[in-house]
């Protein structure tokens, strides 16, 4: 069963990772590697706002005891007016895998900064190759809004050797959830390190994320309830009909049908999870949609069901497809960080 949730990263992914050449982040060699610093910050109780039924049942599952827990950095590189810092803390979820419950961030800095400056969360696409969002982290750094690339769980060095993941999840129906849910749960306590941090101003931190990133960035975003910015890009609600959609999954949405598993089924499995059970918490003055007009991957009504449970927010069109809005990553980055910085959006910055 954990293959719907494999099924749902795989046909979302980005046309960028077609388009991209794949570059590691640049690692000091000529010179001794900077000092590890160990800082402490503190969870942050989820706040529940007047939730009720199943709602309240819903965000439950995402409120964990708050903790105080340690974090370190580690200066990598500066380059172009722009501060990089490895940044790894450990997930407040802990899977049956060691390596998944410790997240490997990049915190990205403006050299030259005021005091208190606006910050953002970044996801990656379902490839996970991590060009993405380091394109959109540096191009945030380096117009003033600091930025920290999460890799999301079971990705990149979180992602257990030889398969072990898929088969656990496998073995158990309700374990589908879990890889998502964990990632929410680290997005909460990502940001708790934002706010705590000196350079950042705790009021003012977002969230941004594109394809299956933009679906993780509407999920944790209603989760939180308290995101200072929301920019989903690429992205849409009600995961079991876009599953049941898309041409990318016509051979494992037939071996669901033949185990028996129609989408009213899947509904019932995402239902803990399910973006738009949770978008009414987001503030839609405080959100930016960002979707093709021609998307092939997330239909138009799965776009409109995001926007309507999220009280209507600006909604922009790009003259695009879901893989061919590679092609417009400039135009997105510039209008994603504009309204991230606290400008008003209400066009595509081309």
């Amino acid at each position: 069963m954990f293959k719907v949730f494999t099924v749902l990263l795989l046909w979302t992914s980005s046309a960028l990772a077609g388009h991209v050449r794949v570059v590691a982040l640049p690692l000091a060699t000529t010179r001794p590697a900077a000092p590890v610093v160990t800082r402490t910050a503190s969870d942050v109780p989820l706040q529940m706002k007047g939730a009720r039924g199943e709602l309240a049942t819903w965000l439950k599952a995402f409120d964990l005891p708050p903790e105080k827990f340690q974090y370190i950095t580690q200066f990598i590189e500066e380059d172009d007016g722009v501060q990089v810092y490895r940044l790894v803390f450990p997930s407040p979820f802990k899977s049956p895998f060691p390596e998944n419950n410790v997240v490997p961030a990049e915190f990205y800095l403006p050299k030259d900064r005021a005091l208190k400056i606006p910050a953002a969360i970044v996801l990656d696409i379902m490839a996970g190759n991590s060009v993405v969002p380091r394109g959109l982290a540096r191009g945030m750094a380096s117009q003033g809004v600091a930025a920290l690339y999460m890799p999301m769980a079971y990705y990149n060095a979180r992602r257990p050797r030889n398969g072990a993941h898929m088969r656990f999840f496998e073995a158990d129906a309700a374990r589908a959830v879990d890889p998502p849910k964990q990632t929410v749960m680290d997005i909460r306590r990502a940001k708790a390190i934002l706010a705590s941090r000196a350079e950042i101003d705790p009021r003012r931190i977002g969230i941004t994320g594109v394809s299956l990133g933009g679906i993780m960035t509407s999920m944790a975003a209603g989760v939180d309830g308290d995101f200072y910015r929301v920019v989903p890009i690429l992205a849409g609600g009600d995961l079991a009909a876009m599953i049941f959609h898309a041409p990318e999954t016509r051979r494992i949405r037939q071996s669901f049908l033949d185990n028996g598993i129609d989408q009213a089924e899947l509904e019932q499995v995402f239902a803990p999870i399910e973006p738009l059970h949770f978008a009414s918490r987001i503030d839609p003055r405080r959100c930016l949609m960002i979707n093709a007009s021609g998307d092939e991957i997330i239909p138009k009504r799965c776009t409109m069901d995001l926007w309507r449970a999220a009280g209507n927010p600006t909604l922009l069109w790009l003259p695009s497809g879901h893989y061919s809005a590679g092609w417009f990553l400039p135009t997105i980055r510039q209008t994603a960080i504009a309204f991230l910085k606290g400008e008003e959006v209400s066009r595509l910055r081309f």
